[in-house]
Order: structure tokens, then sequence, then C-alpha cells
């Protein structure tokens, strides 16, 4: 047991996690900004008060 490997060895480059980490905070932020934008458009242009009446 004179070979000791090191207890911890990292299998990536911190390099390629923080460009992964990035990438997809990038596309959630985006698709946030996008899905927020469709839904106001959705819910000016439908009049949810019809439901509410309707149903009674």
């Amino acid at each position: 047991m004179a070979d000791q490997k090191p207890l911890f060895k990292a299998p990536y480059d911190i390099k390629d996690v923080s460009a992964l980490f990035a990438i997809v905070a990038f596309v959630l932020i985006i698709a946030a900004i996008v899905g927020n934008n469709l839904f106001g458009l959705f819910q000016q242009n439908v009049n949810f008060g019809l439901f509410f009446l309707g149903a009674k």
C-alpha cells in the first residue's frame, strides 16, 4: 500500500463545469423571460371573468 491514490480526484475541469453552468443559467433566464411575456399576453387576451360567471 505504498502507492496510495488521492482521496478525491476531480473527474472534470472546473472551467468546463462553469461554462456549462453559465450556458444552462442563461437558457433558463431567457426561457423565464419569454414564458412570462407569453403568459402576460395570454392573460390580456383571455377574459377569465366569463369562466367564473358561466360556472354558476
